[in-house]
């Protein structure tokens, strides 16, 4: 066996021990963490792929013995609410978990706004939230000392997209139809922001959630002379614009957000619309990295699909939630679980995570591209750059 190889099966043999010493005894108590996410409605995609990171960390905590706590093991439940993206229904669910279901620690969310009404409450109960998809970066900013945040936020996301775009004159002027909510403005204005000061912008054309047609912001691109256009907004509007901009034969650079960069979003769009096509990513999950390699076989053999980066940030969020209650020595007070996460360092499927003072991670961010085949490789950053097939 070649030594790539050796070292490959070396990292998925090791991939459920990650951060766990126990054996694999029968543990002989529970702790119910819990989960707050869409289950439901619009978002239910996002939320089935946040959720199957966390089952999957808890089956891997489980299959070691569990948490480990002085000389006691506990088995880890999870107890999921549906929040349906809607913030009354979130902070609903974050009091029961608080007051019924007594958790001493919750994870989840899809949305920026029901994060933000979860954090309150866990807050009025010391209850840690670590928060997996979010990416509205004044969440970590409002001197919450019990909500953290294991993924990139927009700033993040946005620095390196912008540091990978400036690079390319070419691509200049860049044109933008965007959500229009704080996601897409923020987007926008961070991208303006973080140009270099001459690089051209065009035509920025706003739409609201529902809208299908895109021709008006196609016209206007094409008689602005774009030469590029982002396009922040999820899979299924996201498909929609690719679609329309191609089939009107406007011939731009497409850029993407993390919605677009996955084998799932190729069963929206043909992969001659996608070709050529960059977007930011929290996950490339086909990279030549063992962990993302050990992880991404992981979940293809209980999901029986690629995996997502969702579910990647999710997983490491689990697994430093029930580090740091072994640090802390102990798995129902949440002051303690709260600050021993504010000092792990954990090596992730994502990368390493280490809060800063706002209690934000600065994972790594990847700029993937989209190949003429349907495979996808990666362009940032410059020690991974890969060949198709490895994004």
């Amino acid at each position: 066996m070649r030594t790539g190889k050796r070292l490959a099966a070396a990292a998925v043999a090791a991939f459920a021990a990650m951060a766990f010493a126990g054996t694999a005894d029968a543990a002989d108590k529970t702790v119910t963490i819990g989960i707050v996410t869409a289950t439901s409605g619009p978002l239910a995609a996002a939320g089935k792929f946040q959720l199957n990171g966390f089952n999957l960390a808890a089956d891997a905590i489980n299959a070691k013995g569990g948490i480990r706590i002085g000389g006691d093991s506990y088995k880890v439940a999870l107890k999921v609410y549906d929040t349906h993206c809607n913030a009354a229904e979130g902070a609903s669910a974050m009091q029961r978990l608080a007051t019924i279901d007594h958790v001493p620690a919750a994870l989840g969310e899809v949305c920026s706004p029901v994060g933000a009404a979860e954090a309150a409450v866990a807050q009025d109960f010391s209850i840690p939230l670590v928060l997996t998809v979010p990416t509205a970066p004044d969440l970590t900013k409002q001197g919450n000392r019990f909500l953290f945040r294991v993924n990139a936020d927009n700033d993040q996301l946005t620095k390196a997209l912008a540091a990978f775009v400036g690079q390319h004159a070419q691509w200049s002027p860049l044109s933008f139809i965007a959500w229009n909510n704080d996601a897409g403005r923020g987007g926008v204005n961070g991208m303006k922001a973080l140009l270099p000061k001459d690089f051209k912008l065009g035509y920025v054309g706003y739409f609201n959630v529902g809208e299908v047609d895109f021709s008006s912001h196609i016209t206007n691109i094409r008689n602005g002379g774009g030469h590029s256009v982002m396009l922040l907004m999820d899979e299924e509007p996201g498909a929609l614009a690719i679609r329309q901009i191609r089939d009107a034969g406007l011939n731009v650079q497409l850029i993407g957000t993390l919605a677009m960069g996955s084998d799932r979003f190729l069963k929206r769009v043909p992969a001659k619309y996608l070709a050529g096509m960059v977007q930011y990513n929290a996950f490339p999950p086909s990279a030549p990295v063992p962990r993302i390699e050990a992880f991404s076989k992981a979940y293809k053999d209980r999901f029986h699909e690629e995996a997502h980066g969702f579910a990647a940030q999710s997983y490491d969020g689990l697994m430093m939630v029930a580090k740091a209650m072994e640090t802390a020595g102990t798995a129902s007070d949440g002051k303690k679980i709260r600050d021993a996460l504010a000092g792990e360092t954990y090596e992730g499927v994502i990368g390493t995570i280490k809060f800063d003072k706002d209690n934000q991670a600065a994972p790594p961010v990847y700029i993937t591209e989209w190949c003429q085949d349907g495979k996808r490789k990666i362009d940032y950053p410059a020690d991974l750059k890969s060949a198709c097939g490895a994004g």
